[in-house]
């Protein structure tokens, strides 16, 4: 879950929810060859369902040390490899390309990771990628290509909700000024409006999980809206 704190609220945005966000802003973008890329379709299949292991941790209620919201950020080792190897394996026979993408992803948010089972995660992830890359025929430079559109949607995405307020890529710049993502250079054919699903619970601690399940069946699904404007 992400967790963005406003005056007296939290928004609650699940990984599935920034996900689809991530994949229509990238559908939009009209740079760097991405409307007749010849694998188009698997590159905004994987931005898509880049976080598609968070779907049933998400659906869990779960508190931090402080009794508030988790945040994704702060999620212990063991569930953390959980989540990616799921992500990893739900689309390993339907969509081999789009799961050696996701593999991608996992592995480079971890690398530098030590301890609490992180090597032996990090071996499995590593033969993942070999058998994906096996299954799809995808050559090395091919993955690299088509990973950039995904480290970039997923680096706007978070941004629009200042979990990543700026940021600087190969493919680009970007900043969330009050509700406003700024990007450069601008890869969209105007300026637009998203909405980003979410619901809002009270910042507070909470008297364990079934209080914070209960607040979470009281809150209506709402949205948070934000516009995506040239820097």
């Amino acid at each position: 879950m992400i967790v963005v704190r406003r005056p007296a609220e939290l928004l609650l945005v699940t990984q599935p929810d920034h996900a689809q966000f991530a994949a229509q802003l990238l559908a939009l973008r009209r740079l760097d060859g991405l409307g007749d890329h010849p694998r188009r379709d698997d590159i905004l299949f994987a931005v898509r369902e880049h976080d598609n292991g968070w779907r049933e941790a998400d659906s869990v209620p779960h508190l931090d040390e402080r009794a508030r919201p988790l945040d994704f950020r702060d999620v212990p080792p063991g569930l953390r490899q959980e989540v990616w190897l799921r992500g990893v394996l739900r689309y390993s026979e339907s969509h081999p390309h789009a799961a050696l993408l996701i593999a991608e992803h996992a592995r480079r948010l971890h690398q530098d990771r030590s301890g609490d089972g992180w090597p032996g995660f990090l071996l499995h992830l590593d033969s993942l990628r070999t058998e994906l890359a096996e299954t799809s025929g995808a050559q090395e430079a091919a993955v690299a290509e088509d990973y950039d559109f995904l480290e970039w949607a997923d680096a706007a995405a978070l941004a629009a909700l200042g979990v990543w307020p700026r940021f600087s890529l190969r493919l680009g710049r970007g900043e969330e000024r009050a509700g406003a993502l700024h990007l450069e250079p601008f890869p969209l054919a105007g300026s637009t409006h998203f909405e980003i699903a979410c619901r809002r619970v009270p910042d507070r601690a909470y008297d364990g999980i079934r209080d914070l399940a209960a607040t979470l069946a009281e809150s209506r699904w709402g949205t948070v809206r934000v516009r995506v404007l040239p820097w």
